[in-house]
């Protein structure tokens, strides 16, 4: 019910009931008096201005300076004079205490409280007026005024009750209109007792006063649709809005109709009711108005008119319209195709409290399905939702499918890691999530052995085995387990897992080759070469490399079983096999032939491998056998000692070399060329005084001294071999150094005063400069940036060596920049880039630290000549690719250039899982939007949220940015659904994400 102007109202009843005193004493015709007589005229004309002019006149009478503050002030009330009326009554009522018309002025202020909706305080002002003091019908103002405040502020059936009797008194006091609009809040009161018979009798619209009775048939037809079926209530409501027929036009009746056609299924008609009313001028539609149209505009298909229809809910505040305007707005979204924001929905509308158990079985079904579908929301959001299903409704048609989905959100999630502890905090017992786990654990366990973590591999995957749900799983576990078993030493339990693994219906051609591996490695050579057999039997299409050396290692295996023949012809199917021949195989060749006794043959195949494999790691080996074929077969002695001599001085550092130069002393001894023996033995002695060689070589000159009778020119030389075999200073320099740096790496802080005295000692040694670079990292450590940058800039100078001047100036680039020197970091870089003889991923890398250090300078210039420089590039890696992109395009964004801008972002469009690809899509979003295109970055925003990404700081930027696009295009609704949820899902700790959340939030209301 609309309330009274209860403050005009008491305003003419004060007014008029002290004039009825007043007029009476104006029968003296004298000329005051007729003055007065026209002063009481203009007040209860209302003609106050007239009033308040004459107003001083009124003190000549004893009684009307008792009136004339009070009737001042009502003056002033009437005319609006001011905006603060109850500091007005509260200035009177402590002026005038003793006032005759206090009781009227405490009875104004409560009514002045009412009317601003402070019912509280009209409540406890009105309770302190003495009814005695007040006529009957200001009595029954009063008690009318306090029923309705209690009504208006009520909290619980104690007020319901003080209300009622309030009510009941101002019916008793006045017969009039209060009394009559007292009754019809009585019939309320009977309305929310439940006590409908007795609300009809009150709201009987003959038993009004005829201003009344509008408003007592509205009332009446309200009851009807409250308490009876629709279809009763629209027909017994006929005969009233007939009577009455402007009732039709309130919107609160209209409301009621158009409820009651949704619900008997009249959608068109429910709508042709209930949409006016959200253009109605003052009036807001209640959430059951805006239901019902919603899900009659859904019923009609007109989804964009029902969101629109339900745009203005508040959820958390509609009751038990909350959870289904959401559903329904779930629905609409679903039909319009916006799968992302009716998964928001659906969500949201399985958390609302006053959703009942078949509507939030639907709308998590829903949730989980579209979270699924669309990615939107991330792996651990999903999970937690379909887990919240299938515990909630175990009997649900649905629960094998969502646990189905379950199962793939866990064969997809990249995350391993997080998928394993999900799963072990479910309890939930299924043979779909036990599957999801052996997989997760199968993963785990591959990532680990690739990493060479074989204790924590071993582990994985034998949990795996043990769950032992998905066959091919189990197997796989196995595999893998029995190449950790491999990896570290023990064959017979990789032999033993792989032989599992076969048994456990999965046969690849792996498990035999990883099997021979093991039989090979443990000397079991007739097991390696079966299961090598079983392998090459069954791997046609197998990687060519791994054929080719599963050939060579059977034929190892034959070799070593004295079996050549076998071994020759797998060793030539390799060397076939491969693309381009293959050295190992062809080295071995020639290794049988030699052992066949066919030297030439023998020759002639490791001249072939050494011109062939120019690079081959057996070149050494190649050229000692060569040596060793020329003496046997013996050829020229002078055609051994060459091929000897070559080893030597390509290979002078193998063992190798010292089994040559020990050769070449032989060949002289065996000749009879004593001269030349001794030459080259003492040259051995002198190359590798330490080595095994150099002692047989020594025992050899002893002998050949001995038969040259020459046995004093021997000691002599021997003397001489104490201080040549002891270190020199420069190989004791050496030592000390290396003695040092295995000493820094066990105590840095013990060892730095060592390292300084021998940087003082040994300044021109060759590990000067390698001392001192520890040196430098150990102060930069210990924070002595002043010491380590001196050393660095030291380092780093043009005459140093690149293996001290590169780590130099990686080290002052970062220190410069940690100092917040970040021009000179950015020339550091520079000088990095600049460097000759750099290899190619070194002078990449360095051209992204140098572009990525302009830009932070605000260089553009110089940021963008590098990036587009290296991005000319053929041999540039993927992650170095993107990170130059994402730098130019923020380069270009930096210096205006928006267009451009836009169009290198592209090219990281499809790069979304990766850091760069997921900043370069949010940025290019945000210049879409900045340019005015909310619609093209909304689509760009979806895809890359959909698409889903391991990046979940700049998906957190990504669902910020979207809520933004639909703030600009006017569905501020949409935006705040989107900014809540990552508000109540995102875990991430970063400042300016939840600044960002809290100021979207803020900006909405």
């Amino acid at each position: 019910m609309k309330s009274t102007n209860y403050r005009r109202l008491v305003l003419c009843l004060a007014c008029l009931g002290s004039l009825a005193s007043l007029q009476a004493q104006t029968t003296d015709p004298s000329r005051s008096l007729l003055e007065t007589a026209q002063l009481h005229q203009d007040y209860a004309s209302a003609n106050y201005l007239g009033y308040l002019h004459d107003l001083p006149q009124l003190g000549r009478l004893p009684l009307e300076r008792e009136h004339a503050a009070y009737r001042q002030m009502l003056a002033t009330l009437m005319l609006q004079r001011t905006d603060r009326p109850e500091e007005l009554v509260n200035r009177f009522l402590t002026e005038h205490p003793q006032s005759l018309d206090r009781a009227e002025a405490q009875l104004l202020l409560g009514l002045i409280y009412l009317e601003q909706g402070h019912y509280s305080v009209a409540q406890e002002e009105l309770r302190r007026v003495p009814l005695k003091a007040l006529a009957p019908r200001e009595a029954a103002q009063l008690q009318l005024a306090l029923g309705y405040s209690l009504l208006k502020d009520r909290r619980g059936m104690e007020q319901l009750a003080e209300a009622k009797a309030a009510l009941e008194q101002a019916a008793d006091l006045d017969s009039g209109l209060v009394g009559a609009q007292a009754t019809l809040y009585l019939g309320t009161i009977a309305q929310l007792e439940g006590k409908t018979a007795l609300a009809r009798e009150l709201f009987r619209p003959e038993s009004y006063p005829e201003a009344l009775r509008p408003e007592a048939a509205c009332q009446l037809v309200l009851l009807e649709f409250a308490t009876q079926q629709p279809e009763a209530a629209l027909s017994a409501t006929q005969p009233l809005l007939r009577s009455y027929p402007s009732l039709s036009s309130r919107p609160d009746i209209r409301g009621a109709q158009g409820q009651a056609h949704f619900a008997l299924g009249s959608y068109a008609e429910a709508v042709r009711y209930l949409q006016p009313l959200l253009t109605e001028s003052g009036y807001e539609p209640n959430a059951g108005e805006r239901y019902a149209l919603g899900a009659s505009l859904y019923a009609l298909g007109r989804y964009d008119e029902t969101l629109k229809a339900l745009e203005g809910v508040e959820t958390d505040k509609a009751g038990d319209y909350g959870a289904k305007t959401l559903f329904v707005q779930a629905n609409s979204l679903l039909k319009l195709g916006q799968s992302s924001a009716a998964a928001l929905a659906f969500s949201r509308a399985a958390a609302h409290p006053a959703a009942d158990r078949q509507l939030r079985e639907a709308a998590l079904y829903n949730g989980v399905l579209l979270q699924y579908q669309t990615q939107r929301a991330n792996f651990g959001q999903t999970v937690r939702a379909a887990e919240a299903f299938v515990k909630e409704y175990p009997q649900s048609k649905h629960h094998a499918e969502v646990l189905g989905l379950m199962k793939r959100l866990f064969l997809t999630n990249k995350d391993y890691s997080q998928s394993l502890a999900t799963l072990q905090r479910l309890q939930l017992q299924s043979r779909d999530l036990d599957e999801a786990k052996q997989y997760v654990l199968l993963r785990l366990g591959e990532d680990a052995l690739s990493k060479g973590r074989y204790a924590e591999a071993e582990q994985r995957l034998s949990e795996g085995i043990k769950l032992a749900t998905q066959p091919d799983y189990t197997a796989q576990c196995y595999l893998l387990r029995a190449l950790t078993y491999l990896q570290e030493g023990r064959y017979a339990e990789s032999a033993r897992d792989v032989q599992h693994s076969r048994s456990a219906q999965f046969s690849v051609p792996l498990s035999a080759y990883v099997e021979g591996y093991a039989y090979y490695n443990a000397k079991r050579y007739s097991e390696a070469q079966r299961a090598f057999t079983s392998y090459l039997s069954q791997a046609s299409s197998e990687p060519t490399a791994r054929r080719v050396d599963a050939l060579c290692r059977r034929a190892d295996s034959y070799l070593v079983q004295h079996r050549s023949k076998e071994a020759l012809e797998d060793y030539r199917a390799a060397n076939e096999l491969a693309p381009g021949g293959n050295d190992e195989a062809l080295y071995r060749m020639a290794a049988i032939q030699g052992r066949w006794g066919n030297y030439a043959k023998q020759i002639e195949s490791l001249d072939l491998l050494a011109r062939l494999y120019p690079e081959s790691a057996h070149l050494p080996e190649v050229l000692y056998d060569k040596g060793r074929a020329q003496i046997l077969s013996k050829a020229p002695v002078s055609e051994a000692q060459r091929t000897f001599s070559q080893l030597i001085q390509r290979y002078p550092e193998t063992s190798y070399a010292r089994l040559g130069a020990l050769e070449l002393g032989m060949v002289s001894y065996n000749a009879g060329r004593h001269e030349e023996a001794i030459k080259a033995y003492k040259d051995l002695i002198a190359r590798y005084p330490d080595s095994e060689e150099a002692r047989s070589a020594l025992s050899d000159l002893k002998n050949i001294y001995i038969d040259l009778d020459r046995v004093d020119e021997y000691s002599a030389y021997a003397s001489t071999l104490g201080k040549q075999l002891s270190p020199s200073e420069e190989e004791g320099a050496h030592l000390q150094y290396l003695s040092l740096e295995s000493k820094y790496k066990k105590d840095k802080e013990g060892t730095v005063s060592a390292l300084e005295n021998y940087v003082r000692t040994y300044p021109k040694s060759r590990d000067a400069g390698k001392a001192e670079l520890l040196l430098a990292r150990h102060y930069e450590e210990t924070q002595r940036s002043a010491e380590a940058t001196a050393l660095y800039t030291k380092l780093a100078e043009p005459a140093r060596s690149l293996d001290l001047r590169i780590p130099a100036l990686e080290a002052l680039a970062r220190l410069q920049k940690a100092e917040g020197k970040l021009a000179a970091s950015t020339a550091s870089w520079s000088k990095l880039y600049a460097l000759e003889g750099l290899e190619a991923p070194q002078k990449i890398r360095y051209g992204v630290q140098l572009a990525s250090s302009a830009h932070e300078v605000k260089d553009y210039k110089r940021s963008l000549a590098v990036t587009s420089e290296l991005l000319k590039r053929s041999d540039l890696g993927t992650s170095a690719r993107s990170a130059l992109i994402l730098i130019k395009g923020k380069s270009e964004e930096a210096s205006g250039a928006t267009g451009q801008a836009l169009k290198t972002y592209e090219a990281l469009l499809k790069q979304g899982d990766s850091p760069e690809g997921a900043e370069g899509i949010v940025r290019h979003a945000d210049l879409l939007l900045r340019s005015g295109k909310p619609a093209e970055a909304r689509k760009n925003l979806d895809s890359f949220i959909a698409a889903g990404t391991t990046q979940q700081y700049w998906l957190a930027r990504a669902f910020l940015l979207l809520a933004d696009c639909y703030q600009r295009t006017g569905e501020t609704y949409l935006a705040k659904q989107y900014v809540e949820s990552l508000r109540d899902n995102y875990k991430g700790s970063e400042e300016d994400i939840q600044r960002m959340i809290s100021e979207r939030l803020a900006s909405y209301k």
